[in-house]
């Protein structure tokens, strides 16, 4: 255990990091990335897993207990498994989780489930072919996705499954998302689409009408009462149902008072806050030969510059610009 924790200026304990491994994805959905013409970070400027691992230590060492690996998406750079197992093994390092659309996911399964992966969430914005294809603008179908959630859940990996709501383009499925969801035996998670990037171009459906439709096709939701993991998505249950649903809802339910996470780019950006850009620049101080008291300095600074909240709906005229692909989510 760590004998001293990151807060921020607001009294917020930061113990949560989500990693970006790579801005690469074999798909381009329609709120993360364009269809084409997409120039991607260089390999070079991309933080080596060493490099990577290095920080991961620190942050460890500074009383952070939960990593999320992300991309793009994560396994489309080389050698994520064995990034993943060394992480794990990191001293203070208690969960490693893995967020991924699943398509390349069946060969790692089971070595991922040896390693102890401490949850796995894979996005489906779709069950019909049609739909899932024109959001993901890929050749998979939601079939791969479905797969892969039964052979992680065999191996004993704890799985979500992510849905990002949108009118005109998958609103009419979410009733066979979440009926696949309760009767499966698995967790849904609809998250709120986000004003960022090509996210701005996308109509939510409001996370209340959501919950109407569930309680009018399958009862009465009941609050778990409590968070199932380190992440800011409230959980209910519907009565005679295996599984469950969650709402992530940053902007109709704003959840930045007990924000507890900053983000790591594929590049080396802390940045602790989605909305803003406040951060550190990391590389520089790795590449040059920083010791681990200045990049300690480095990381304490880009937590004590954490907003106290976004701002998206009072300052429409200033979203963020970047793509969602480039920050890990």
């Amino acid at each position: 255990m760590s004998d001293s924790y990151l807060f921020d200026s607001f009294g917020r304990r930061i113990d949560y990091v989500r990693l970006s491994i790579t801005d690469r994805c074999n798909f381009r959905c329609i709120y993360c990335m364009p269809e084409s013409g997409e120039k991607f970070i260089p390999h070079k400027e991309i933080l080596s897993y060493d490099e990577i691992l290095r920080l991961c230590r620190l942050f460890a060492g500074l009383g952070v207990v939960t990593f999320k690996v992300t991309g793009g998406e994560p396994l489309s750079r080389k050698g994520a498994l064995d990034f993943i197992r060394a992480l794990k093994s990191l001293p203070g390092v208690e969960q490693v989780t893995l967020t991924s659309n699943g398509v390349l996911l069946a060969p790692y399964v089971e070595e991922l489930a040896r390693i102890g992966l401490g949850g796995l969430n894979i996005s489906l914005n779709s069950l019909r072919s049609g739909n899932y294809r024109a959001i993901s603008r890929a050749q998979a179908g939601p079939d791969e996705a479905v797969r892969v959630l039964n052979l992680a859940r065999q191996a004993g990996i704890r799985v979500k499954i992510n849905v990002v709501p949108m009118r005109g383009r998958n609103e009419e499925d979410l009733e066979e998302l979440t009926r696949f969801a309760l009767t499966s035996g698995y967790i849904l998670r609809f998250i709120e689409v986000m004003p960022v990037g090509l996210g701005q171009a996308q109509q939510g459906v409001a996370p209340e009408k959501t919950k109407r439709m569930i309680e009018e096709r399958f009862g009465r939701l009941v609050s778990e009462g409590e968070r199932l993991g380190k992440g800011p998505a409230e959980y209910w249950r519907v009565e005679g149902y295996g599984g469950g649903v969650g709402f992530i809802s940053a902007l109709s339910d704003k959840f930045c008072a007990r924000c507890n996470r900053v983000r790591l780019t594929s590049t080396g950006f802390l940045k602790s806050c989605l909305h803003h850009n406040t951060g550190v620049e990391l590389k520089p101080l790795l590449r040059q030969g920083a010791d681990d008291a200045a990049l300690v300095k480095a990381i304490t600074e880009a937590v004590r510059q954490k907003p106290a909240a976004h701002s998206f709906a009072q300052d429409e005229r200033r979203k963020p610009s970047f793509l969602m692909n480039s920050i890990g989510g």
